[in-house]
């Protein structure tokens, strides 16, 4: 007798959800001081490992995206940034797209890619 734990069911496995951190870095410049002098070396380090994208650039710095990560690792970034003297209003976490989030994506107004799956309607049965 076979007894049989698990269905075979065609198709491919969900991707897991990738994570990022977005830095003000406009803003973290124009504030000054150690901060800032340890986010310009960190950033350096990130970008030599792929793990930096500019989101949107001025004179004085821009916007800036770390990841991606899981979650859990996204969540220590932000920690790590904020303990080492960034001010927690100039980083959020929030969903990885390959496609880089609208210009003005925040934590209250989130842009159409990082919108939580979960909160959008499902689509009605034809």
């Amino acid at each position: 007798m076979t007894v049989q734990l698990a269905l075979d069911v065609a198709g491919t496995a969900p991707a897991p959800e990738k994570w990022g951190v977005v830095i003000d870095e406009a803003r973290l410049y124009s504030i000054g001081g150690s901060p800032t002098e340890w986010w310009t070396q960190s950033a350096a380090q990130f970008r030599r490992n792929g793990r930096l994208r500019h989101l949107s650039t001025l004179i004085i710095g821009g916007s800036v995206e770390l990841g991606p990560f899981d979650r859990e690792d996204a969540d220590f970034a932000q920690e790590h940034l904020i303990a080492n003297g960034v001010r927690p209003e100039l980083t959020t976490v929030r969903r990885w797209t390959e496609q880089p989030h609208l210009l003005g994506c925040r934590k209250a107004n989130p842009c159409r890619l990082c919108t939580d799956v979960a909160t959008t309607p499902a689509p009605a049965a034809g």
